[in-house]
Parts: structure tokens; sequence; C-alpha cells
């Protein structure tokens, strides 16, 4: 689990640093992408969102069990003022995030994810 919650830390850092390869190194090509405007799947596609979005996330709390993670995030986004409160859902496995969804509640991530308040670490 510590493996699984260093690698989705370390793919918050890359986002946040705009190091947008050292993301993609940690995202798997096929990695599938799941937020408020839809889903969509592969590196091509996260890439854009890396590059566009201006995102900042701070991580609050975090939530993890085997290979899946739920980060509490305050969000903020380069040409807005203020933050969001996220809850970001990663799945690792053989060392990559498969798979990563934004929701707005604990509840919606908790219920896509399967984890539950106990699984805080």
């Amino acid at each position: 689990m510590t493996e699984t919650i260093n690698i989705a830390d370390g793919w918050v850092e890359k986002v946040n640093a705009k190091d947008i390869e050292g993301m993609l190194e940690l995202s798997d090509h096929n990695i599938e992408l799941m937020g408020p405007r839809g889903s969509a799947v592969g590196h091509d596609t996260l890439k854009q969102w890396a590059e566009e979005s201006g995102i900042r996330l701070t991580t609050v709390t975090r939530y993890a069990k085997g290979d899946k993670v739920v980060f509490e995030q305050e969000g903020t986004w380069e040409d807005q003022n203020g933050q969001v409160t996220v809850f970001t859902f990663m799945e690792i496995k053989n060392g990559k995030v498969v798979r990563i969804s934004r929701f707005d509640t604990l509840d919606d991530a908790f219920g896509d994810s399967g984890l539950k308040d106990e699984d805080k670490v």
C-alpha cells in the first residue's frame, strides 16, 4: 500500500510541477480518465489536460487500500480565484496509474473506489 500512495503522490507532484513527461511516465499508456466533463482514455488526452488545466492540487487527506487511493484535495486553477475541494480516485497497477477519477464528494469517490472512512492513512 505504501508504494501505491507514493506513486499517487508522485503523480500529483508531477502535475503540480507541470512535468508532463514525468506524469506520463507514472501513467499507464491506456489510462482511464473520468471527471465532470466525461471520460477518455490514453496519454494524448492526459497530456492535453495537463497542459491546459492549469490545476494545482494540495492533498489534505489520504485513503488507501490495496492498489486504490482516494485523495481529498484542494484544487486551484491558474486562471481562477479561490479553491475547490475535490476527491481524486486513482488505481495503480504495476507501478502506473491506470485509472483516475475526479469527484465532488467523498461519498461518490468511495462509491466508485470501494474505499471507506476506515481506509484513512
